[in-house]
C-alpha cells in the first residue's frame, strides 16, 4: 500500500500574513535609520523564505504524487490483455483520487503529469495521450469533489451512507473518464465503433475497482487512531488477514467454482476487523483474483478473454464493495453501543451529581431552620415549665415554622431554591431568617433588588449555613450579616461572637461551602480564633441571567 503521508503536504502558500510595520525612525539629518532598514530587510527575507518554503513544499507534493501514480501504472501494465481490454483495475486513478480528496485539489498537476508520462512510456500517439490525460485529470477531480459533497462533509466515511457515497463519487468519476477515453482511442483508429461499448464497459469496470480498493484504505489510514490497537487485537487482526490469504490460495488454485470460498474470510475480516483492515483484506482478496485471472488459473480461465476479464472485475468491484458496507454498519455499531455506555455513564454521573446537589442544598439551606427550630424548642421548653399557659402559643409557632421547613424542603426536592428566596429575594428571607432566630441577627447593607439567581441562591446557602453552625456549634449570642455588591461581585459577610475554632474539615459544611462557590468562580474565607467568634467571607461573582453557576 503506497504511503500517502507526502501527498498530503500543504498547498502553495498565498500570500504571508501582513506584519505591523514598525514607526520609520529618522536620523538627526533626515535620513531613515539603519536600524529600521535592516528590520525592513529582515522582514522581506523572512516573508520571502515563507513563500520559497511553501512553493517548495507544493512542488515536492506533485512530484510525489506525480510518481506515485507514474509507479502504480507501471505496475497495472504488467496486467495488459490483448484486443480492448487495457487492464482489470486501473489503480493509478484510485492514487490520484486519495492523493487530491487528502491533499487538496490544487495537487491536480501531479495527475496530469503522471498521466503524461505514463502515456508517453507507453508510446501512445500526442493527441490521444493528451486526450486522455485530460479525461483521467477530469476523472479525479469529479470523483474529488463528489467525495467531499456525498462523504466529508457529512461525517465519518466509515457509515453505510459514507460507503455508498464513496462508490457514487468513484463511479461517477470513472464514467467521464471511460467516455472520453473511449472517443480519443476510436478517433485515433485503435477500436472499431462495435468496440466501442465493451471498451467503455471494460474501461469503467477498471477504474471504478482500482479506485475501489484504494481510495477507502487509504482514507481510513489517515484516522488518528487508525493505528492504534492493543497486541491483542493487532494479534486478532493477523490472524483474519491470515485466513483471508489461505482462502483466496483455495479459491485460486484451482479451475473448480471456489470464488464463494473467500466471502467467509471477508465477512469476518468486516465484522471482527475495524474498517481499515476490511479495506485491507478485501484489497488482498482482489490481488489474489487479479494475480489468478492473469496467470490463467481459478474459475475465469475456462471462458473467453472478455468474458474473463468482466468475471473478475465485477467479483472485485462486488467483493470490496460488500465487505466496506459490511464493515461500515459494524462501525456505526460500535459507535452506538460506545454511544450507549457514554450515555450511560453521564445518567449515572448525573444521578450522583443530583443526589450530592440535594444533600448540599439540604445542608445548607433547609437544615438551618430546622436546627433554629431544634434550638428554640429547647429554650421553650423552659418556658413552658415557668408559664405552662404560653405553651399553646409557643406550640403554634413551632407548628408554622416546622410547616415552612416542609415547604422549603419540598421546593429542594425540586430542584428548586427556596420559596421565599424565589418570590422576594436575599434580603427577605434574612428578614425572615433573623425573625426565627432564637439568637439576635443584625443586617446590615442588604440588597433592595432581587440578584441573578445563582449569586442570590450561594449568597444564601452561604448565610444559612454560617448561622447554621453559630447556633448549633458556636452557641452564639449575636450573630451580624452583611450583603454587599462590591464591582462584579457580591461580598457576603457573617461572624458571630460564639466558642470559634472552626475549622474547614474534609467533608464537613464549609468545605461544601468552598466547593459551591469555586464552582462559579467564587472563594471562602474563613477566620476562626478559639474564644474569639468566627468570620465567614464569601466573594461571589454576579454572573448574567441564564449563565450556569
Amino acid at each position: 500500500m503506497t504511503d500517502w503521508h507526502l501527498a498530503g503536504v500543504a498547498g502553495p502558500v498565498s500570500g504571508a500574513k501582513p506584519h505591523a510595520e514598525p514607526d520609520i525612525a529618522l536620523t538627526a539629518d533626515g535620513g531613515v535609520s539603519e536600524a529600521w532598514t535592516t528590520r525592513r530587510i529582515r522582514a522581506g527575507l523572512a516573508r520571502g523564505s515563507r513563500a520559497s518554503s511553501g512553493r517548495m513544499r507544493y512542488l515536492v507534493s506533485i512530484l510525489a504524487l506525480a510518481g506515485c501514480y507514474y509507479g502504480t501504472a507501471q505496475f497495472g501494465f504488467t496486467l495488459q490483455f490483448t484486443g480492448p481490454v487495457a487492464a482489470i483495475v486501473w489503480l493509478p486513478v484510485g492514487v490520484g483520487v486519495a492523493g487530491l480528496y487528502l491533499g487538496g485539489l490544487e495537487l491536480w498537476p501531479g495527475v496530469l503529469v503522471g498521466d503524461l508520462v505514463t502515456n508517453y512510456s507507453a508510446h501512445f500517439p500526442l493527441g490521444i495521450s493528451l486526450l486522455q490525460a485530460a479525461g483521467n485529470v477530469l476523472e479525479v477531480v469529479v470523483a474529488v469533489v463528489l467525495l467531499r459533497r456525498l462523504v466529508a462533509r457529512r461525517g465519518h466515511e466509515a457509515t453505510l451512507q459514507g460507503v455508498a457515497g464513496t462508490a457514487v463519487a468513484i463511479a461517477a468519476g470513472a464514467a467521464v473518464s471511460a467516455t472520453i477515453g473511449c472517443i480519443a482511442t476510436s478517433i485515433g483508429g485503435m477500436i472499431s465503433g462495435n468496440d466501442i461499448l465493451p471498451t467503455w464497459r471494460t474501461w469503467w469496470l477498471g477504474d471504478f475497482s482500482g479506485a475501489l480498493v484504494i481510495v477507502p484504505a487509504v482514507i481510513a489510514w489517515r484516522t488518528p487512531s487508525a493505528l492504534k490497537r492493543r497486541p491483542a487485537e493487532v494479534a486478532e487482526g493477523a490472524l483474519v488477514l491470515g485466513i483471508v490469504v489461505l482462502s483466496s490460495v483455495i479459491a485460486w488454485a484451482e479451475t473448480m467454482p471456489l470464488t464463494y470460498v473467500v466471502f467467509p474470510a471477508l465477512i469476518l475480516a468486516a465484522v471482527r476487523l475495524r474498517f481499515l483492515g476490511a479495506a485491507v483484506a478485501a484489497a488482498i482478496a482482489s490481488a489474489f483474483a487479479i494475480w489468478g485471472t492473469v496467470h490463467w488459473l481459478g474459475p475465469f480461465d475456462h471462458v473467453s478473454l472478455q468474458r474473463g476479464v468482466l468475471q473478475t472485475q465485477l467479483f472485485i468491484a462486488v467483493a470490496t464493495f460488500s465487505t466496506l458496507c459490511l464493515a461500515a454498519v459494524m462501525a456505526e455499531r460500535r459507535r452506538l453501543a460506545d454511544g450507549l455506555s457514554a450515555s450511560r455513564l453521564r445518567l449515572v454521573q448525573a444521578a450522583e451529581s443530583e443526589q450530592r446537589r440535594l444533600a448540599l442544598n439540604l445542608h445548607d439551606g433547609a437544615q438551618q431552620r430546622l436546627a433554629a427550630l431544634m434550638v428554640r424548642l429547647n429554650l421553650d421548653a423552659g418556658r413552658v415549665r415557668a408559664d405552662p399557659a404560653g405553651g399553646e402559643t409557643m406550640l403554634r409557632a413551632a407548628r408554622s415554622e416546622l410547616g415552612e421547613a416542609l415547604d422549603e424542603l419540598r421546593a429542594l426536592a425540586h430542584g428548586s431554591h427556596p420559596p421565599l428566596l424565589a418570590e422576594r429575594g436575599l434580603a427577605a428571607v434574612i428578614d425572615d431568617m433573623a425573625a426565627r432566630s432564637p439568637v439576635p441577627i443584625e443586617t446590615d447593607a442588604m440588597p433592595d433588588c432581587h440578584l441573578p439567581e445563582s449569586a442570590e441562591a450561594s449568597a444564601y446557602y452561604v448565610i444559612a449555613e454560617a448561622v447554621t453552625n453559630a447556633l448549633k456549634h458556636a452557641h452564639a449570642a449575636a450573630i451580624r450579616v452583611s450583603v454587599r455588591p462590591v464591582g462584579g461581585s457580591v461580598v457576603v459577610d457573617v461572624s458571630d461572637d460564639g466558642a470559634g475554632g472552626a475549622i474547614e474539615a474534609p467533608g464537613s459544611g464549609l468545605e461544601g461551602l468552598r466547593d459551591r462557590l469555586e464552582a462559579v468562580g467564587g472563594g471562602l474565607s474563613v477566620v476562626s480564633q478559639a474564644g474569639c467568634g468566627t468570620r465567614i467571607a464569601a466573594t461571589i461573582p454576579i454572573l448574567p441571567s441564564g449563565s450556569s453557576g
